[in-house]
């Protein structure tokens, strides 16, 4: 019976020691063992920190080891998916931007900073790249230990933040790899390059990266930036997008795009992401709409419309009437200039199909700030009615027909 009450006393003790060991742990900061972490603890606030968070840390921490880069060096560009949508299990992933923030000092407002937007299911990656170099490095998270931690982390935050940072990169990273994508090597050697596309180094971000890293480099608009960030990379197509908005700005200006221009992408292409971003045009604002061209009716098309783009109409607040323009984007005189092929677009069993594609881009960031270089106006027009408006948009309506572009069938 002594021994009994010995016994449970000992088993009291050696509880009562577990539970004042665990409210200690508790009520230490992080911070005393890690105090690297303080900047993104001073900014997201202790009872906040997450796994995310360190995670962000974590990718951050190996980059400027390995790229090289220190905190707040303008010439490093940051890339990541997450919070854009990819998301692990049930979990969205927008705090570990957060400690990518605040562990390289990137930021949106110093302009290096690119949140690609990708689909809920996507890999959560992160990649840097530095100007000078050209080198990038990419890291893409294991989904499947990250939802082990977040689920531990409703019920043990301290300890399970604990544990992430005694985790070695390779534990928490499923890939790693640094590579130097100037695009004047890329160019000059796409056999090599197009070996490590096949072997997806960048987890199949490799276009992504390479397009939006080397523009950047070479000074891409703030805007620009944000276009890409939607439309997950920079292609022809949608620099010509850009080029398009730019065009509107000077000869079709609104004071409020998403409330008093409809526009018909027709046919639509990589283009339309430009305008939806830059103006506001969304479909679900009912301002975009899209208009497809059978190989019939573009055989159909006159000579001066076969680059048809865009219709365009503008109706401002209180007008009796609107105005329209049919632009059209200047391919032959793209391809010729940037000494690339129309036929290798869809070469996507070699390297051509990206080669071109980048080569064009630089060409064609010489045109940015002039865009009637390469935008052109096939027909002004204008409406009388918001129903004519309604009648070029309809369902079974060829606008082009309707506004005398082309013959109907």
């Amino acid at each position: 019976m002594k021994r009994k009450r010995i016994a449970i006393i000992l088993g009291l003790v050696m509880l009562l020691g577990t539970v004042f060991a665990m409210v200690a742990l508790a009520q230490k900061s992080i911070v005393d063992n890690h105090p690297e972490l303080k900047p993104v603890v001073d900014f997201v606030g202790e009872k906040n920190l997450s796994v995310l968070h360190l995670l962000g840390f974590k990718a951050s921490t190996v980059a400027m080891k390995r790229l090289p880069f220190s905190k707040g060096d303008p010439n490093v560009l940051a890339f990541t998916d997450s919070g854009y949508i990819a998301k692990i299990g049930d979990y969205t992933t927008e705090r570990a931007l957060d400690g990518v923030m605040m562990s390289t000092g990137a930021s949106r407002g110093k302009g290096n900073l690119v949140n690609v937007h990708k689909p809920y299911n996507a890999s959560l990656w992160f990649a840097f790249f530095h100007k000078r170099t050209k080198d990038c490095i990419y890291l893409e998270a294991k989904s499947d230990l990250l939802k082990i931690y977040l689920d531990r982390e409703k019920t043990e935050r301290d300890v399970v933040l604990r544990d992430f940072m005694k985790l070695k990169d390779r534990e928490i990273f499923a890939k790693i790899a640094k590579e130097n994508i100037d695009a004047n090597k890329l160019l000059s050697s796409p056999e090599s390059w197009q070996k490590k596309m096949v072997a997806r180094v960048f987890g199949g971000n490799e276009f992504s990266l390479f397009t939006i890293a080397n523009l950047w480099a070479m000074g891409l608009p703030n805007d620009f930036l944000k276009v890409a960030e939607l439309h997950d990379h920079i292609c022809p197509g949608l620099t010509s997008g850009y080029l398009i908005a730019e065009y509107l700005k000077k000869n079709l200006p609104s004071f409020a795009p998403r409330y008093e221009y409809t526009i018909i992408a027709i046919p639509p292409w990589c283009k339309d992401d430009a305008l939806i971003q830059i103006f506001e045009t969304n479909v679900g604002h009912k301002r975009l709409f899209v208009k497809w061209l059978t190989k019939e009716q573009r055989k159909r098309l006159p000579k001066k419309a076969k680059n048809v783009a865009n219709i365009v109409i503008r109706w401002e607040k209180g007008a009796k009437k609107g105005d329209g323009i049919v632009v059209a984007f200047d391919w032959d005189k793209a391809f010729k200039g940037s000494g690339t092929k129309g036929t290798d677009l869809r070469a996507f069993d070699t390297y051509r199909w990206w080669w071109m594609r980048l080569k064009m881009d630089l060409w064609m960031m010489d045109y940015l700030n002039k865009p009637e270089e390469l935008v052109t106006t096939i027909k002004k027009f204008s409406v009388s009615s918001p129903a004519e408006i309604e009648k070029l948009k309809a369902a079974g309506v060829n606008p082009l027909v309707e506004l005398g572009i082309m013959p109907g069938p």
